[in-house]
């Protein structure tokens, strides 16, 4: 399944009553330089091999499904279903394949009624008569049906009971199926240590069931031959950076990174915020009195980082349980009477469709800020003995939201001091693509109603990692950009970089994320073309040096250490931050390599992999590796390097966030089947929300 191969023999972990965590590998060739006591002017042939774990539907009866939320015996009994319970089933079943007991056929779950076997009727000329579903088995079959109150699902052409049917094996889960639960069980159960890791991956899956070591005659014959180790190669490990906080009369305050992090205590942020007109909308059952003290709390804690938040706040309560006029109505309310700009929202447990609908009202349509926390979270402040770092957490979101800067990378490099600095752009550019349970035409079975989302990001605010975002929507699954959408945003950034700035940039340095390798000749030869064609309808001869760079993590290559010690922690396993490998298993073809740029905390290091596919500014290998780890170290919402450059991350973010206000846009206006053209003038962020990054 997408390339990974998921074999029957190897023991599947249990995940809830559902699905069932299956371990697979991942196979491929690629062509590479080699080591470096191999001939350098030739290719080789290299094998990777990766270690997968994917979730899938146990095969088992329909009905064992329900037993996460509910008895055997009210399943028994349960007479009347609402019609959020049958919503809940649907999201569950539909796609489901299933076949009827004691039959071969199989078929999909198209949809689950609100009748049940006794009150369905159809006429069926077997008998000659109208007959409920309960009473056709009971003839037909002689099956007494154990639960004939349960809601029927149904194919294209018949509904059946749950009971006489099977889920057919083999079926990977979709991860819109997946909830929170089995999400942090898959988590957990594929957090693997590198030792463990590179142990599976060499003996287990390699030797003994692929059979990849055998002595095969045909590739004896035809001069390939193969070892049972992996490859050494050679690495080397960057130097780590001084990160600059803000600074007193006196004093600029600098910490220095160890192990990818770095202490914030008694420092202010490198800009901090000014927040006069905030409010609080609890969305929750979270009492007054904890709500109170919880805000004491970050208020306190975002001042020691220098957040000059007002101590006077509103609370209002949605005693409407989140109705979408109501919470129109409190915006409305803050924003004409009340005059806020940032709004703190107190959310229940449960992750669904409101946070998208309350950023979509807030950032479109009345300007204001959000920051949205779990009811957990507030719990957790108040009952942990030690929630310093939870409330420093929050604090880091809280300024960079309201237009503050968090921290930025010393200027003590020749690297960081000719990159990092005013004339020098960075972007950031991905494209969120939906998923194959995206919105459905009434009359096409395919996700064409749902667009894709380009997502861009550039730092032209008052910082090197102030940036600032634009998301526009395109034809669904397309990862080529619009050539005119894409024209206008980099326009769009280049004068919002001179207004903020006084210059145009005189270099521009892009991270291109989500790009497959059969997509790289697309970037060379039309999306550096926009590029250019945007700096000569700017300014004659205006022509600044731009520098290309693809990013994938997708790329299934594992490195290790090649001596692990199992009885260390987890991070002395993994290969430390700022290790680059740009030797032997790069590509004969392109400008490439691998660089960490993050520690690993759980499982093994996923390391990210660096393709330059245009560049004017003439990098040295070292001084591009350099600025990328370097721009690790700006992502704004922790105080820790991060694996990707923060353009990239906030790119991310972007993209995610037009899909979300997409969705939310399509909710409001209550037609699912509307084209993205319709709804796309409302998806515009108000200016005073997006002079910050209001994403993070």
């Amino acid at each position: 399944m997408n390339g990974n191969f998921f074999k029957s023999s190897f023991q599947p972990s249990k995940i809830g009553e559902r699905f069932e965590l299956y371990t697979g590998i991942f196979k491929s060739l690629r062509i590479i330089v080699g080591s470096e006591d191999l001939n350098p002017d030739r290719w080789y042939l290299a094998l990777n091999i990766d270690v997968k774990r994917a979730p899938f539907y146990a095969p088992q009866n329909v009905v064992n499904y329900l037993l996460e939320d509910f008895s055997p015996r009210t399943l028994e009994t349960k007479k009347r279903w609402a019609p959020s319970e049958i919503n809940t089933l649907q999201r569950k079943f539909i796609g489901l394949k299933v076949k009827a007991k004691n039959t071969q056929f199989v078929w999909k779950i198209e949809d689950v009624i609100g009748k049940n076997a006794l009150e369905e009727k159809f006429f069926c000329d077997e008998f000659n008569e109208e007959i409920s579903v309960d009473k056709y088995f009971l003839q037909k079959y002689r099956i007494k049906l154990r639960f004939p109150y349960l809601p029927l699902v149904k194919n294209r052409r018949c509904s059946f009971p749950m009971e006489i049917l099977d889920v057919v094996p083999n079926q990977k889960v979709p991860n819109k199926k997946l909830d929170e639960n089995a999400l942090s069980s898959i988590i957990r159960l594929s957090s693997i240590t590198p030792f463990k890791r590179k142990t599976e991956m060499l003996q287990k899956v390699v030797v003994s069931d692929i059979g990849l070591l055998k002595d095969q005659g045909l590739a004896r014959d035809t001069g390939i031959y193969h070892t049972k180790e992996f490859m050494t190669v050679t690495a080397r490990v960057l130097d780590s950076f001084s990160i600059l906080h803000g600074r007193d009369s006196r004093n600029q305050y600098v910490s220095n990174v160890t192990r990818s992090q770095w202490d914030m205590r008694n420092k202010h942020f490198y800009h901090t915020a000014k927040i006069d007109n905030w409010a609080v909308i609890n969305f929750s059952d979270i009492g007054t009195g904890d709500l109170r003290r919880f805000l004491q709390t970050l208020i306190s804690k975002a001042s020691e980082c220098g957040i000059k938040i007002s101590s006077n706040w509103s609370v209002f309560k949605d005693k409407a349980e989140r109705n979408p006029a109501v919470v129109e109505s409190i915006l409305q309310n803050l924003v004409h009477d009340h005059k806020v700009t940032y709004a703190l929202c107190i959310l229940p447990n449960t992750k669904d469709w409101f946070r998208g609908f309350l950023k979509y009202l807030s950032e479109t349509k009345y300007g204001i800020i959000t920051q949205c926390i779990l009811k957990k979270t507030v719990v957790k402040a108040m009952r942990d003995r030690n929630p310093d770092t939870l409330y420093f957490n929050l604090a880091l979101k809280v300024n960079s939201k309201n237009g503050g800067v968090n921290n930025e990378v010393s200027q003590e490099s020749d690297v960081i001091r000719t990159w990092m600095r005013p004339g020098v752009m960075f972007m950031g550019i991905d494209v969120n693509h939906p998923g194959n349970a995206g919105i459905k035409s009434d009359t096409k079975k395919t996700a064409d109603l749902e667009p894709s989302v380009i997502g861009v990001v550039a730092n032209c605010g008052k910082s090197i990692s102030d940036y600032r975002m634009q998301c526009r929507l395109q034809s669904s699954r397309q990862e080529q950009l619009d050539g005119v959408v894409f024209k206008e945003i980099i326009l769009w950034f280049l004068e919002k970089y001179e207004k903020n700035n006084g210059i145009l940039p005189e270099r521009l340095i892009v991270y291109r994320d989500g790009v497959s390798e059969s997509q790289f000749k697309m970037v060379v030869n039309s999306e550096v073309k926009v590029f250019q064609n945007a700096f000569k309808q700017l300014k004659e001869n205006y022509n600044p040096k731009l520098t290309v760079i693809v990013v994938t993590k997708r790329h299934n290559t594992k490195f290790f250490k090649t001596d692990i010690n199992v009885h260390t922690h987890v991070q002395e396993q993994n290969i430390p931050p700022g290790t680059v490998i740009d030797t032997a298993v790069v590509s004969p073809f392109l400008y490439d390599f691998y660089l960490c740029g993050h520690q690993g905390l759980l499982g093994t290091s996923r390391v990210s992999h660096y393709i330059v596919l245009h560049d004017d500014n003439k990098f040295d290998a070292d001084s591009i590796q350099m600025l990328t780890y370097a721009l690790c170290h700006t992502y704004q919402k922790c105080s820790r390097s991060v694996s990707l450059p923060s353009p990239v991350y906030h790119a991310h973010h972007v993209a995610t966030r037009g899909k979300e206000l997409f969705l939310a846009a399509i909710r409001e206006k209550g037609d699912r089947n509307v084209h993205f053209e319709e709804v796309e003038g409302k998806l515009k962020i108000l200016e005073k929300v997006s002079n910050g990054m209001f994403w993070a």
